[in-house]
Protein backbone atom coordinates (compact mmCIF):
# COMPACT_ATOMS: atom_id res chain seq x y z
CA UNK A 1 0.00 0.00 0.00
CA UNK A 2 1.51 3.14 -1.38
CA UNK A 3 1.02 6.45 0.64
CA UNK A 4 -0.51 7.96 -1.63
CA UNK A 5 -3.22 4.87 -1.80
CA UNK A 6 -3.75 5.78 2.18
CA UNK A 7 -3.93 9.68 1.83
CA UNK A 8 -6.77 8.84 -1.25
CA UNK A 9 -8.38 6.56 1.56
CA UNK A 10 -8.37 8.87 4.04
CA UNK A 11 -9.77 11.74 2.07
CA UNK A 12 -12.82 9.35 1.21
CA UNK A 13 -13.20 7.77 5.00
CA UNK A 14 -13.43 11.23 5.97
CA UNK A 15 -15.76 12.88 3.50
CA UNK A 16 -17.81 9.49 2.92
CA UNK A 17 -18.55 11.08 -0.47
CA UNK A 18 -16.28 10.26 -3.91
CA UNK A 19 -16.88 13.29 -5.46
CA UNK A 20 -16.04 15.45 -2.72
CA UNK A 21 -13.24 13.68 -1.59
CA UNK A 22 -11.79 14.10 -5.49
CA UNK A 23 -12.27 17.53 -5.05
CA UNK A 24 -10.22 17.58 -1.99
CA UNK A 25 -7.62 15.54 -4.01
CA UNK A 26 -8.31 17.64 -7.40
CA UNK A 27 -8.58 14.21 -9.33
CA UNK A 28 -11.60 13.38 -11.32
CA UNK A 29 -13.98 11.00 -9.09
CA UNK A 30 -13.76 8.36 -11.96
CA UNK A 31 -9.79 8.42 -11.58
CA UNK A 32 -10.22 8.38 -7.33
CA UNK A 33 -12.71 5.40 -7.64
CA UNK A 34 -10.22 3.36 -9.79
CA UNK A 35 -7.36 3.65 -7.14
CA UNK A 36 -9.20 2.79 -4.43
CA UNK A 37 -10.57 -0.03 -6.56
CA UNK A 38 -6.91 -0.83 -6.99
CA UNK A 39 -6.13 -0.79 -3.26
CA UNK A 40 -9.04 -2.76 -2.52
CA UNK A 41 -7.80 -5.42 -4.63
CA UNK A 42 -4.46 -5.33 -3.43
CA UNK A 43 -5.39 -5.60 -0.18
CA UNK A 44 -7.98 -8.63 -0.76
CA UNK A 45 -10.56 -6.50 1.35
CA UNK A 46 -13.53 -3.88 0.74
CA UNK A 47 -13.13 -0.86 2.37
CA UNK A 48 -16.40 0.88 1.09
CA UNK A 49 -20.14 -0.23 1.13
CA UNK A 50 -21.11 1.79 -2.00
CA UNK A 51 -24.57 2.93 -2.85
CA UNK A 52 -26.53 5.61 -4.89
CA UNK A 53 -27.33 7.41 -1.93
CA UNK A 54 -24.45 6.81 0.28
CA UNK A 55 -20.34 5.29 0.89
CA UNK A 56 -19.79 3.76 4.30
CA UNK A 57 -16.94 2.28 5.70
CA UNK A 58 -16.98 -1.35 6.11
CA UNK A 59 -15.84 -3.11 8.91
CA UNK A 60 -12.18 -3.83 7.41
CA UNK A 61 -12.37 0.17 6.85
CA UNK A 62 -13.01 1.22 10.12
CA UNK A 63 -10.09 -0.89 11.06
CA UNK A 64 -8.06 0.64 8.62
CA UNK A 65 -8.69 4.14 8.80
CA UNK A 66 -7.14 4.65 12.86
CA UNK A 67 -4.16 3.14 11.47
CA UNK A 68 -3.51 5.00 8.17
CA UNK A 69 -4.16 8.21 10.27
CA UNK A 70 -1.51 7.34 12.52
CA UNK A 71 1.07 6.55 9.57
CA UNK A 72 0.28 9.84 7.41
CA UNK A 73 0.32 11.81 10.99
CA UNK A 74 3.98 10.37 11.48
CA UNK A 75 5.19 10.86 7.88
CA UNK A 76 3.73 14.61 8.25
CA UNK A 77 6.01 14.98 11.59
CA UNK A 78 9.12 12.94 9.93
CA UNK A 79 8.95 15.92 7.26
CA UNK A 80 8.69 18.53 9.79
CA UNK A 81 11.51 17.64 11.88
CA UNK A 82 13.35 17.01 8.76
CA UNK A 83 13.46 20.52 7.51
CA UNK A 84 14.02 22.08 10.81
CA UNK A 85 16.70 19.98 10.95
CA UNK A 86 17.72 21.08 7.64
CA UNK A 87 17.14 24.56 8.96
CA UNK A 88 19.57 23.79 11.86
CA UNK A 89 16.20 24.51 14.47
CA UNK A 90 16.20 20.77 15.92
CA UNK A 91 18.46 18.00 15.96
CA UNK A 92 21.73 16.77 18.15
CA UNK A 93 24.75 18.87 18.95
CA UNK A 94 27.59 17.10 20.56
CA UNK A 95 30.10 19.44 22.38
CA UNK A 96 33.24 18.17 23.69
CA UNK A 97 35.29 21.04 25.74
CA UNK A 98 38.43 21.47 28.57
CA UNK A 99 37.69 23.33 31.88
CA UNK A 100 38.37 26.17 31.04
CA UNK A 101 35.29 26.62 28.51
CA UNK A 102 32.88 26.05 31.68
CA UNK A 103 33.64 29.55 33.38
CA UNK A 104 31.39 31.96 31.65
CA UNK A 105 31.44 31.08 27.49
CA UNK A 106 30.33 27.77 27.48
CA UNK A 107 27.06 27.99 29.44
CA UNK A 108 25.77 31.10 27.83
CA UNK A 109 26.22 30.28 24.53
CA UNK A 110 23.97 27.00 25.48
CA UNK A 111 21.44 29.17 26.91
CA UNK A 112 21.35 31.29 23.95
CA UNK A 113 21.13 28.56 21.59
CA UNK A 114 18.62 26.57 23.94
CA UNK A 115 16.39 29.55 24.18
CA UNK A 116 16.12 30.53 20.41
CA UNK A 117 16.07 26.76 19.15
CA UNK A 118 14.21 24.62 22.13
CA UNK A 119 14.24 21.47 19.65
CA UNK A 120 18.02 21.02 20.16
CA UNK A 121 19.49 18.26 21.99
CA UNK A 122 22.77 19.49 23.50
CA UNK A 123 25.72 16.44 24.35
CA UNK A 124 28.47 17.43 26.89
CA UNK A 125 31.50 15.44 26.70
CA UNK A 126 34.31 16.98 28.91
CA UNK A 127 37.20 15.59 27.71
CA UNK A 128 41.40 16.04 26.65
CA UNK A 129 41.98 18.10 23.44
CA UNK A 130 43.50 14.89 21.85
CA UNK A 131 40.51 12.67 22.67
CA UNK A 132 38.60 15.99 21.23
CA UNK A 133 40.45 15.96 18.06
CA UNK A 134 39.27 11.97 17.65
CA UNK A 135 35.93 12.39 17.76
CA UNK A 136 35.77 15.40 15.52
CA UNK A 137 37.50 13.15 13.04
CA UNK A 138 35.59 10.23 13.60
CA UNK A 139 32.16 12.06 13.73
CA UNK A 140 31.07 11.42 17.21
CA UNK A 141 31.71 15.06 17.97
CA UNK A 142 30.47 17.81 16.17
CA UNK A 143 32.69 20.49 18.00
CA UNK A 144 35.66 21.24 20.41
CA UNK A 145 36.53 24.10 22.88
CA UNK A 146 40.19 23.05 23.81
CA UNK A 147 43.54 24.98 23.90
CA UNK A 148 46.41 24.22 21.50
CA UNK A 149 47.53 24.72 18.25
CA UNK A 150 46.07 22.34 15.62
CA UNK A 151 47.74 20.95 11.85
CA UNK A 152 45.18 18.71 10.47
CA UNK A 153 43.54 19.59 6.71
CA UNK A 154 40.73 17.99 8.23
CA UNK A 155 39.87 20.46 10.58
CA UNK A 156 38.78 24.18 11.11
CA UNK A 157 39.47 26.54 14.29
CA UNK A 158 38.42 29.43 15.17
CA UNK A 159 39.94 31.44 18.88
CA UNK A 160 36.56 32.50 20.60
CA UNK A 161 38.29 33.40 24.15
CA UNK A 162 41.77 34.97 24.77
CA UNK A 163 42.54 34.77 28.75
CA UNK A 164 45.61 36.09 30.37
CA UNK A 165 47.09 34.16 32.55
CA UNK A 166 46.80 34.95 36.65
CA UNK A 167 48.33 33.46 39.55
CA UNK A 168 46.32 31.69 42.47
CA UNK A 169 48.13 31.65 45.46
CA UNK A 170 47.11 31.21 49.32
CA UNK A 171 45.53 34.48 49.99
CA UNK A 172 47.79 34.80 53.26
CA UNK A 173 50.76 34.86 50.80
CA UNK A 174 49.38 37.23 48.71
CA UNK A 175 50.75 40.82 47.99
CA UNK A 176 49.44 44.29 47.02
CA UNK A 177 50.00 44.55 43.31
CA UNK A 178 51.23 42.48 40.43
CA UNK A 179 53.80 39.17 41.14
CA UNK A 180 57.18 38.26 40.11
CA UNK A 181 57.04 34.62 39.23
CA UNK A 182 61.02 34.47 40.32
CA UNK A 183 59.66 35.83 43.73
CA UNK A 184 57.74 31.92 43.84
CA UNK A 185 60.18 29.28 42.29
CA UNK A 186 60.69 27.77 45.46
CA UNK A 187 56.71 26.96 46.00
CA UNK A 188 54.95 24.32 44.88
CA UNK A 189 53.44 24.58 41.46
CA UNK A 190 50.24 23.34 40.58
CA UNK A 191 50.39 22.49 36.64
CA UNK A 192 47.61 20.94 34.55
CA UNK A 193 48.34 17.44 33.14
CA UNK A 194 50.64 17.46 30.52
CA UNK A 195 49.00 16.12 27.09
CA UNK A 196 51.14 14.89 24.37
CA UNK A 197 50.30 17.52 21.85
CA UNK A 198 47.86 19.72 23.16
CA UNK A 199 46.54 21.53 26.05
CA UNK A 200 46.57 23.74 28.61
CA UNK A 201 50.07 22.90 30.43
CA UNK A 202 52.06 23.78 26.99
CA UNK A 203 50.55 27.40 27.87
CA UNK A 204 51.16 27.33 31.87
CA UNK A 205 54.77 25.82 31.01
CA UNK A 206 55.65 28.62 28.84
CA UNK A 207 54.86 31.52 31.28
CA UNK A 208 57.41 29.50 33.17
CA UNK A 209 59.76 29.13 31.06
CA UNK A 210 59.67 33.28 29.73
CA UNK A 211 59.74 34.16 33.67
CA UNK A 212 63.02 32.42 33.59
CA UNK A 213 61.85 29.64 36.33
CA UNK A 214 61.94 25.89 36.73
CA UNK A 215 59.66 24.93 39.70
CA UNK A 216 61.16 23.02 42.38
CA UNK A 217 58.18 20.54 42.72
CA UNK A 218 55.14 20.32 40.39
CA UNK A 219 52.26 18.61 41.65
CA UNK A 220 49.53 18.08 38.44
CA UNK A 221 45.78 18.62 38.73
CA UNK A 222 43.76 17.40 35.64
CA UNK A 223 41.15 20.19 36.14
CA UNK A 224 41.97 24.26 36.95
CA UNK A 225 39.35 23.88 39.65
CA UNK A 226 41.12 21.34 41.16
CA UNK A 227 43.81 22.96 41.37
CA UNK A 228 42.21 25.86 42.63
CA UNK A 229 41.54 24.42 45.84
CA UNK A 230 44.71 22.64 46.62
CA UNK A 231 46.37 26.15 46.57
CA UNK A 232 43.67 26.93 48.74
CA UNK A 233 44.98 24.19 50.89
CA UNK A 234 48.29 25.87 51.02
CA UNK A 235 49.61 22.91 49.05
CA UNK A 236 51.15 25.33 46.37
CA UNK A 237 50.32 28.04 43.95
CA UNK A 238 48.87 28.11 40.47
CA UNK A 239 48.54 29.47 37.38
CA UNK A 240 44.91 30.10 36.01
CA UNK A 241 43.33 31.93 33.18
CA UNK A 242 42.02 35.20 34.64
CA UNK A 243 38.15 33.76 33.67
CA UNK A 244 38.60 31.97 37.11
CA UNK A 245 38.61 35.05 38.86
CA UNK A 246 34.71 34.87 39.24
CA UNK A 247 35.52 31.50 41.06
CA UNK A 248 36.01 32.32 44.63
CA UNK A 249 37.57 30.13 46.65
CA UNK A 250 37.98 30.78 50.51
CA UNK A 251 41.69 30.92 51.48
CA UNK A 252 42.69 31.85 47.52
CA UNK A 253 43.63 35.23 45.79
CA UNK A 254 44.23 36.27 42.11
CA UNK A 255 47.08 38.10 40.78
CA UNK A 256 48.25 39.33 37.69
CA UNK A 257 51.47 38.45 36.64
CA UNK A 258 54.33 42.03 36.47
CA UNK A 259 55.30 39.89 32.93
CA UNK A 260 51.98 38.33 31.60
CA UNK A 261 53.08 35.85 29.06
CA UNK A 262 50.64 36.02 25.56
CA UNK A 263 47.20 35.45 25.98
CA UNK A 264 46.07 31.60 26.27
CA UNK A 265 43.23 31.01 23.05
CA UNK A 266 40.66 29.20 23.86
CA UNK A 267 39.57 27.55 20.34
CA UNK A 268 36.18 26.08 18.52
CA UNK A 269 37.30 23.34 16.53
CA UNK A 270 35.65 21.38 13.99
CA UNK A 271 35.60 19.40 10.65
CA UNK A 272 35.87 21.15 7.47
CA UNK A 273 33.27 19.09 5.31
CA UNK A 274 30.52 19.42 8.29
CA UNK A 275 27.23 20.94 6.08
CA UNK A 276 25.42 21.28 9.28
CA UNK A 277 23.56 24.12 9.96
CA UNK A 278 23.00 23.49 13.79
CA UNK A 279 26.77 23.62 13.73
CA UNK A 280 27.23 26.99 11.90
CA UNK A 281 24.23 28.53 14.01
CA UNK A 282 26.00 27.29 17.17
CA UNK A 283 29.36 29.15 16.03
CA UNK A 284 27.53 32.26 14.99
CA UNK A 285 26.12 32.48 18.96
CA UNK A 286 29.87 31.69 20.17
CA UNK A 287 31.23 34.60 18.04
CA UNK A 288 28.40 37.08 19.75
CA UNK A 289 29.40 35.37 23.32
CA UNK A 290 32.88 35.59 23.01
Amino acid sequence: MEMRQMQYFLAVAEALHFRHAAEMLNLSQPSLSQQIHQMEEELGVKLFDRSNRKVQLTQAGQSLLPRVRRILLSMDEAVFETKRVHQGLAGQLTISFVSTALVGLLPKAMKELQATTPGVELQLKECAPQDQIAGIIQGTIDIGLMHGKLDNDELESSVIQRDELVIALPSDLAEEGPIDLRDYKSFTSIMPSPFTAFGFYNHVQRAYNLAGVTPEKVIYANLIIGAINLVAAGLGIALVPESFNYIQVQGVSYRKLIAPPPAVELLAVWRCDSTSRLLQRFLSILGHAA
